[in-house]
């Protein structure tokens, strides 16, 4: 094998680790002592992984370090039968408790666990508050809706007593014909500012297709006042309808949605009489 291919291989750094076997270890040191370019590639990984080791681990006991720090001042010469002495960087088989690089490999260890648990504990909180942030956001969008809500009942009112209150409108009801007798709708009419509201509706659901339609006559001659809207529960509510200046009387039909040019007089369901 090419120096280049066993040094890329990773042995290098399972010995810088502590990972290898007392044979493997020897096969290293025999490289290592056969090619400068092993040797220095061996001595980078093992800086390497003494910084790594270093800057994570925790303070060793004070015995054992003091084993270990004179272990390396002591020192210990290898020789191999095909080249020529290298250094040992660990100990024989049986001192292997006491190498400085197990308790480095331990801590790594136990970092990349750390490291796992940590990474487990910031997904768990990061879904926590993922929920948190969707359920803050529905809460939003409630109050937000109920908010609009009733600023709409709010402003309904408002304009329901301004109606109420100015004397300038006319109340005209307008009564159920004899096919539709529970049918209701009260008018306000103001002829001098030429406005039409419609209040307390009381018509039964428009069938798909149909749209009911608001009427003021004048001389027999029907103008259209325009559609009635049922959304929104607007039974009770008012609506404001097209302008009229001069009526004798309005009335209600049903129509196609989008309304009729002329009212169809079979669907007729309310009419009321202006009173002079």
């Amino acid at each position: 094998m090419h120096n280049e291919d066993y040094i890329a291989s990773g042995v290098l750094e399972l010995y810088a680790a502590g990972a290898l076997d007392a044979a493997e270890r020897m096969e290293v040191e025999r490289m290592a002592a056969e090619s400068p370019e092993v040797r220095a590639a061996l001595l980078d990984a093992c800086e390497v992984m003494e910084q790594y080791a270093m800057l994570h681990a925790a303070q060793p006991n004070p015995a054992l370090k003091d084993k270990v720090m004179a272990r390396i001042q002591q020192g210990q010469r290898v020789s191999t039968e095909e080249g020529p002495e290298a250094w040992a960087l660990y100990p024989e088989p049986e001192e292997q408790g006491s190498g400085p690089y197990k308790w480095m490999f331990a801590a790594s260890i136990v970092l990349f666990l750390l490291s796992g648990f940590m990474s487990l504990r910031f997904y768990q909180n990061w879904q926590d508050a993922e929920t948190r942030l969707a359920q803050a956001l529905a809460s939003e969008q409630q109050l937000a809706q109920t908010y609009q809500t009733a600023a709409y009942s709010l402003d309904q009112q408002e304009q329901m007593l301004r109606v109420l209150r100015d004397e300038s409108y006319q109340p005209v009801r307008l009564q159920g014909v004899e096919a539709h007798p529970e049918a209701k709708v009260l008018v306000y009419w103001n002829p001098e500012e030429e406005k039409v509201y419609i209040d307390a509706v009381q018509l039964p659901a428009p069938p798909a297709g149909k749209q009911y339609q608001l009427w003021a006559l004048l001389d027999g001659k029907p103008i259209d006042a325009g559609l009635i809207s049922l959304e929104r529960g607007q039974e009770t509510a008012m609506q404001q309808m097209k302008g009229i200046k001069n009526a004798q009387a309005f009335a209600v039909t049903l129509e196609p949605v989008g309304g009729s040019a002329n009212p169809t007089l079979e669907q007729l369901y309310v009419m009321g009489e202006v009173k002079s």
